[in-house]
Parts: structure tokens; sequence; C-alpha cells
């Protein structure tokens, strides 16, 4: 059983941290937080789901050639 951690949003990163770097820099770290409070197995089946949306948008671009091919 995970115990999970105070909420991270809430904690500051240590000064001159990699972390507040990025932040300085202008990247939006909200959706590696929302990834840090996910179970490593809800991380793999959020990116094998993400996956599958993709193999599935190639399959379907390659019909489309197909057929636009066959077409011309």
């Amino acid at each position: 059983m995970m115990v999970n951690p105070e909420p991270l949003s809430d904690a500051t990163p240590p000064a001159e941290s990699a972390v507040e770097r990025a932040i300085a820099f202008g990247i939006d770290m909200t959706l590696l937080i929302e990834n840090l409070r996910l179970t490593p197995t809800e991380r793999v089946k959020r990116g094998q789901a993400m996956l599958d949306s993709v193999v599935a948008l190639q399959t379907e671009i390659q019909a489309w050639r197909s057929r636009q091919a066959q077409s011309t």
C-alpha cells in the first residue's frame, strides 16, 4: 500500500533547484505534478492508451493514403 506524501503543489522546491529554474524559465510543471500523483500502474495505463491512439491514427492515415492512391 502506497502512502501519499504531502500534496506536490504545496511543496516549495529548494532554492536554485532544477524545478525552480524550469519554472523561472517558463515551463509549466502542472502536467508533471499531475503525473507524479498517479501510481506507476496508472502512468503505464495512460501511456499505453496514448500509444494505442497513435497506432490507430497511423493505421487510419495509411488507409486514407491507400484510398487516395487508388482513386488517382
